[in-house]
């Protein structure tokens, strides 16, 4: 084991404008040195030539797969539609006043007779093939003319590294795709040329839910081959504790495809309490361009799989017209404007009822996101042994259980020692699993509130179990909508008083007036200024010696 040395570079004073922040995402990557005030924001995608020209191109999407010929599946979303059309038709506005709804057929027969108006403008041309390069980065992999080989690969997919069958799908591939893209952002928004990497640390944000072997290959990819000063990791709900000047708090990351709740406690994220689910704010897109079809969306053309300003148009669609508040009844009337390369903007106006309110309700009922089961429902598993690590947690439990056997043994009571011992190691056994079992009913996607009170009572103290109900933090932007953490609110408290829960319950979202989108990574810009953290970084030439090792002593939470 590494002996921590109370005067190595790490205790050095660290300087808030030599930390570079990076919170990778599955869409977007915020990105930014630690004495900035808002991280950059940038599409964390890129594209490279198609050097196999005989094999078949990949072109990863930014909205998930939709079940458009699953005809089961499309019967039970219908269903789940009508279930919330008419809950929301029996519902009472906060004056007490019954809700009242536009007919579905007067939103259709408007939104037909919607005439297409194009505007006079010069369109924008696509990336043809003299300005192409080896390497497309960030929203410019958008406009790449169809005609061009370009291979395009989103690397991070539902909060973990997107490897996959498909070309430049292994974990190498993957990562060299990630240093591409963050050595990019750091030249070009914050102007650090890579020769200069050494002169700089970084903090990588990663999953409360992590694989080790991943978070093992990004730190020799940071320190290594970026040839970075030091690196320091954090966990996602850790970060946004620190970010939102919270102790302890239920952390609910609600992002683009997928969404995650753990129990943070001083700087501790409970691992019997961490709970991912495979879907988030690019589902809820999904289920809205589905319902628009069904009140004859004028734009007939829109195929978010194929075409990327058609995703993009969509997802503002829905930060535009989605909502939960029960105060906003009726129809809404908008201009829509469609903008693509080499075509004439075209503007539709177009209506939209009940529709934006029962997109987001995916989130409290997934079937109506087209998820009918429990495939999308992830917990912290047992770690996997490591070579460079003999000394882990599976060695650590045999040697303590090895130990316990040999205490009890006694030379007068040898058969009942046995008995005992073989009772001691299933209990044990028991014991050791417990925190990764959930109540799941069998079958059935787990909804966002449902999953927040599991995630709680995994909880052992009542006392920590209040203190969480009262500190629900939501971050990211996936569930960013007018009126949806009063109705989360509310949905939490129907579920708690099944299991018997009466006290406070408080939903944060706004914590000291920040965008919930960047908490995360400013709880890690609060972090790198910290004095405390200063004996957490981890040297190049300390992680060449002793790679996963040392992340017992220096990593904040259990490795």
């Amino acid at each position: 084991m590494p002996i921590v040395n109370e005067n190595n570079v790490e205790l050095e004073k660290v300087s808030s404008n030599s930390v570079v922040i990076i919170h990778p995402g599955s869409l977007y990557l915020r990105i930014g040195r630690a004495s900035d005030v808002t991280p950059f924001k940038y599409v964390h995608g890129l594209a490279r030539v198609n050097l196999l020209s005989e094999t078949t191109k990949r072109r990863d999407q930014i909205l998930p797969n939709f079940p458009y010929k699953n005809s089961d599946t499309l019967a039970a979303m219908e269903d789940s539609r009508l279930q919330a059309s008419h809950m929301l038709q029996s519902s009472l506005q906060s004056n007490g006043d019954r809700r009242y709804a536009t007919p579905p057929q007067q939103i259709a027969a408007y939104n037909r007779n919607s005439v297409p108006k194009y505007k006079d403008n010069v369109p924008r041309t696509h990336t043809n093939k003299s300005s192409a390069v080896d390497n497309v980065y960030g929203e410019e992999i958008f406009n790449l003319a169809p005609e061009l080989d370009y291979n395009i690969f989103f690397p991070i997919l539902n909060g973990e590294l997107n490897i996959n069958s498909q070309i430049g799908g292994s974990l190498t591939a993957v990562l060299a795709d990630l240093e591409a893209i963050w050595t990019h952002c750091i030249n070009k928004l914050l102007n650090i040329k890579t020769s200069e990497f050494h002169n700089y640390k970084v903090i990588l944000i990663i999953p409360d839910i992590f694989n080790r072997v991943h978070v093992r290959e990004m730190m020799s990819m940071i320190l290594l081959s970026m040839k970075f000063k030091a690196c320091l990791l954090i966990q996602d709900h850790v970060a946004a504790t620190y970010g939102a000047g919270l102790g302890y708090a239920c952390v609910v990351d609600v992002g683009h495809r997928k969404t995650s709740v753990s129990c943070v406690e001083d700087g501790i994220s409970q691992i019997n309490t961490r709970i991912r689910l495979r879907y988030g704010g690019g589902n809820i897109t999904q289920t809205f361009h589905w319902l628009l079809k069904k009140c004859s969306f004028p734009y007939h053309e829109c195929n978010p799989m194929t075409n990327y300003y058609d995703a993009l148009l969509l997802n503002q669609l829905k930060q535009d017209f989605c909502h939960l508040n029960l105060d906003r009844c009726g129809a809404v009337q908008k201009t829509v404007t469609v903008m693509k390369p080499t075509k004439r903007q075209v503007q539709y106006t177009i209506q939209v009822g009940d529709e934006a309110m029962i997109a987001v309700l995916g989130m409290f009922n997934p079937m109506l996101l087209g998820i009918t089961d429990n495939n999308h429902y992830v917990i912290q598993e047992t770690s996997k042994s490591l070579p460079e690590d003999p000394y882990d947690e599976e060695f650590l439990r045999e040697t303590s259980r090895r130990g316990t056997g040999r205490e009890m043994e006694t030379e007068t009571q040898i058969e009942n020692s046995i008995v005992h011992t073989t009772e001691e190691e299933i209990c044990v056994d028991q014991i050791e699993t417990a925190g990764n079992y959930f109540d799941i009913e069998t079958g059935r996607p787990q909804s966002l509130d449902k999953v927040i009170v599991q995630s709680i009572e995994r909880l052992t103290s009542d006392e920590i179990k209040r203190k969480m109900y009262s500190s629900i933090l939501v971050v990211g932007g996936g569930l960013k909508f007018d009126g949806a953490c009063a109705w989360l609110k509310s949905k939490i408290s129907l579920n708690a008083q099944q299991v018997y829960y009466g006290g406070h319950i408080e939903i944060i979202s706004s914590p000291k007036d920040l965008d919930p989108q960047i908490v995360t990574w400013k709880g890690a810009a609060i972090l790198a200024g910290l004095e405390s953290s200063n004996e957490l970084w981890i040297s190049g030439k300390e992680w060449s010696s002793w790679s996963i090792r040392i992340l017992k002593e220096r990593a904040m939470f259990n490795w």
